[in-house]
């Protein structure tokens, strides 16, 4: 499958609050996740977390293109269920990657075209409370005749301004491969089957087409073809189609440009970009993340670093987009810069 889109990389600053709650302290403190900077405690949300908020932002965009992946149990593990679904029917599978376990043989493992960092905060955490109890149910209760004591608790809290990082390798996205033991058959000109272990997965196939000594199977959004390559060794090779595969991309982008739907402990929150730096890369590697940070000076808070970013020689843009807000100006003038989102879109390979 040729592949015209760029690998990709986008770093972003937002302000964000207590987005992550860790274990119970002492059985009524609720905590936040931290870890040392540089001598510092800072507040940090996970990648796991930082994936889900993704995901559901995807999911209510509506635009028909996410859905939540059917799931399989063996034992007390829980997996996506590849027999079901895959690279073609299942963007989840083709962003975030899945390992599925086989009884008795290797494991089919697809690495995450997504790569997420952690959002670590820009100020360090100085261990800041807030009390909180249930007054208002106790009054209803109360107004009911019903004996009850409010049941208080704390919070960790922290706000702050948060940066991570997404690289997106467009060069494994669209495209998964499989090693089985046994050759696929195709059913009744209408199925590929492709054993799994002792069970198998059925693909239904529109259309079968030889090409360059290749047979490929055809689905309503991709392809799939195989061939021998050890004995009784067969690579399955999955192939999203490039249209559907563009779209999966640029929903990606949208809902990190525009901000993630976040909730924790209840509280809405807001995953949104203040400043974000975003390139077309030849090694899908997050090379603006070291360098970009925030500073205050006399005048307030700015972004510092971007000129040591532009010069990272990975950098496959001819437009590197910048966005900056009223909160995180940046007056930087460079000819490698772009404000204009279509033409960044355009220079990775997106849009036309």
């Amino acid at each position: 499958m040729s592949n015209t889109i760029k690998n990709i990389t986008a770093t972003i600053i937002f302000e964000g609050s207590a987005l992550n709650r860790d274990e119970k302290i002492g059985g009524n403190i609720l905590s936040i996740k931290k870890l040392n900077v540089n001598g510092e405690v800072k507040s940090f949300i996970s990648k796991v977390a930082l994936r889900h908020y993704l995901f559901s932002t995807l999911m209510k965009n509506g635009d028909g293109i996410w859905k939540e992946t059917k799931v399989t149990g063996q034992g007390q593990v829980v997996q996506f269920d590849i027999k079901e679904e895959d690279i073609l029917t299942s963007a989840e599978l083709d962003a975030f990657g899945y390992m599925y376990t086989i009884s008795g043989e290797a494991s089919v493992i697809r690495k995450a075209p997504v790569g997420i960092t952690k959002a670590i905060s820009i100020s360090p955490y100085s261990q800041d409370y807030a009390f909180y109890a249930n007054h208002d149910l106790i009054k209803r209760g109360k107004e009911q005749g019903l004996a009850l004591n409010p049941n208080p608790y704390n919070k960790e809290e922290h706000t702050s301004m948060y940066k991570y990082t997404i690289t997106i390798d467009s060069n494994i996205f669209g495209k998964d491969r499989w090693l089985v033991n046994s050759e696929p058959e195709f059913d009744n000109n209408e199925f590929l089957v492709i054993k799994l272990g002792s069970e198998a997965k059925k693909l239904r196939v529109n259309e079968v087409e030889n090409h360059r000594e290749k047979k490929y199977y055809k689905t309503d959004k991709g392809k799939v073809h195989y061939n021998e390559i050890a004995n009784n060794v067969f690579e399955v090779i999955f192939e999203l189609n490039e249209e559907l595969k563009k779209k999966r991309i640029l929903s990606i982008l949208e809902a990190i440009r525009n901000g993630f739907y976040a909730q924790s402990s209840g509280e809405v929150n807001t995953i949104i970009p203040l400043f974000m730096i975003a390139s077309g890369v030849k090694i899908p590697s997050p090379i603006f993340h070291p360098y970009i940070d925030v500073q205050r000076d006399v005048s307030g808070l700015k972004v510092i670093g971007i000129e040591d970013a532009l010069n990272n020689s990975w950098i496959n843009s001819q437009q590197v987009f910048l966005f900056d807000s009223q909160r995180l100006p940046v007056s930087i003038i460079n000819q490698k810069i772009t404000r204009n989102w279509d033409d960044f879109l355009r220079d990775v390979g997106l849009i036309d």
